[in-house]
């Protein structure tokens, strides 16, 4: 079990050590998503991803998803049939790692989510920007590159031979 989320931190490092910036086709990006359950794991409320973007329809991930009492943080694809840029069909597949409650409840499995991503219009968001070193930090507005709502169904097979079909609605802001 300690190998396991040894491997897991590893891929995480990895990923979070990479400059955030793309274009869809190559590089790296970030996205927020918070709603009803996910397309990555199936159990999460708020879920923070870095995106590896291999091509303009197929993307690596790793994502970490918080849920009321508990967490996860799980790695996978994403398919998307059409340009991942517009609204597009997709097929997403996770591998992911649970903890839930005091810490004794454990759950691992995989999920297989078909689904739809319907783009919306993008909007601004204000983050902190400190061009120097020593200086106060200045507010700079940028635009999400892709803003989108999330609906499918989400197939779920856990280690303790369990499984469960869930559906799922999230709203994703892609930076």
């Amino acid at each position: 079990m300690k190998f396991k989320i040894i491997i897991l931190l590893l891929i995480v490092s990895v990923g979070l050590s990479q400059k955030v910036d793309s274009n869809f086709s190559e590089g790296t990006d970030a996205s927020v998503s918070y709603g009803f359950l996910s397309e990555k794991i199936a159990f999460s409320l708020f879920e923070y991803t870095v995106l590896y973007n291999l091509n303009m329809k197929l993307e690596a991930y790793t994502s970490f998803n918080w849920i009321i009492f508990g967490g996860s943080v799980g790695v996978g694809y994403k398919y998307y049939f059409n340009n991942k840029t517009q609204s597009s069909a997709f097929l997403s597949t996770c591998a992911h790692y649970s903890i839930l409650g005091d810490g004794y409840e454990q759950m691992y499995g995989i999920s297989i989510a078909p689904g739809y991503s319907i783009k919306l219009k993008n909007e601004k968001y204000v983050r902190r920007y400190n061009p120097k070193q020593g200086k106060s930090m200045e507010l700079k507005v940028k635009e999400y590159k892709k803003r989108s709502m999330k609906v499918g169904l989400s197939f779920t097979y856990m280690g303790d031979h369990s499984y469960a079909v869930l559906p799922f609605i999230s709203l994703e802001n892609r930076f």
